[in-house]
This record gives structure tokens, C-alpha cells and sequence, in this order.
């Protein structure tokens, strides 16, 4: 996996004073924070399909434990004679015990894997979607309403001056 060992200092606060005055400062400040919900976007969809990966390998151990248990729960000694050795008989024994043992696992598995999808995987599919997501969508429609505005701008200034008066007002509405 590796990259743990990252020591961020932190983002500066953005600050509306800051947003006002929209310095070279507060822009790549603004860039900064940008970057960090695209990285912890992808730090968590990371995350989320390793999780996913896991447990499918862990469904995948949990279903071999239980033929293994079943394999062990079913062994038995073919007898010479009448009956099984006092040695067969504590095989035989200790095999479906340990069988059992297996089938306790097994369900704890079960357990803490549909918590898991509960709490782990959907909790993080639905911050990212919800809180992250919610701000780039509130970007997308910012950058929209901003490129018409400065369309409209360009619009106006490109404007002849000698138009009649009522034109530029209305221009000047958009």
C-alpha cells in the first residue's frame, strides 16, 4: 500500500475577507483545497474498494471453512472388527469439535461482514457522495453562473458606445 507516511501540515482557513479581495494568495489557497477533497475523494473510493476486495476474499475463506468443517464433521473411520479404537473414537471426536469451533467462526465471519457493508462501506459512499460530491456539484453550478457572467461582461464592453441608451441598460441587466 505504502504513502502512510505523508506529514501534511494542513490547509490554510479560507477566509471570506480573503474571498473579496480574490488575491493570488487566496486562489491558490482555494486551488489547494480543491486538490485535497479531489485526493480524499480518491483516497476513499480507494479504500472502499479495498474493503469490497476483502470481503469477497473473506466470503470466498468463509465459504471454504465450511466444507472443511463439513469434511471434518463427516470423517469417520471405516471399522476393522465391531467398533473403532479408543484412539478412532478421540480422532472422530476432536474433528467435529474442531467443526464446531469452524462453525462459530463462520458465523461471527457472517456478522462482521454485514457490518462492515453497513457501516463501513455505505458511511463512506455516502460522505463522499453527500458532502463531498455536494461541493463540487455547488462548484460546477459556480463556475457556470460565473462563465455567463463574464460572458455577459465581455458582451457589454464589446458593445458600441454609441448605442442608444436603453440597450446598454438592458445589456447591463443580464
Amino acid at each position: 500500500m505504502g504513502g502512510g507516511n505523508d506529514i501534511r501540515c494542513g490547509l490554510e482557513p479560507l477566509e471570506f475577507e480573503e474571498c473579496i479581495i480574490d488575491s493570488p494568495e487566496f486562489r491558490e489557497n482555494l486551488n489547494q483545497h480543491e486538490k485535497e477533497l479531489d485526493h480524499t475523494s480518491h483516497q476513499i473510493k480507494r479504500i472502499i474498494k479495498e474493503v469490497k476486495d476483502l470481503m469477497t476474499a473473506a466470503k470466498v475463506l468463509s465459504t471454504r471453512m465450511k466444507q472443511l468443517a463439513i469434511l471434518l464433521n463427516d470423517f469417520n473411520f471405516e471399522c476393522i472388527g465391531n467398533a473403532q479404537t479408543d484412539d478412532e473414537n478421540v480422532i472422530c471426536e476432536s474433528l467435529k469439535r474442531f467443526c464446531a469451533i469452524i462453525g462459530n467462526i463462520e458465523e461471527e465471519r457472517e456478522k462482521m461482514l454485514t457490518l462492515a457493508d453497513k457501516h463501513i462501506i455505505e458511511s463512506l459512499e455516502e460522505f463522499r457522495k453527500k458532502q463531498i460530491g455536494g461541493v463540487k456539484e455547488n462548484k460546477k453550478k459556480f463556475d457556470k453562473k460565473t462563465e455567463k457572467f463574464c460572458q455577459s461582461q465581455e458582451r457589454f464592453l464589446n458593445m458600441s458606445t454609441k448605442k442608444p441608451e436603453n440597450t446598454l441598460q438592458e445589456n447591463s441587466n443580464i
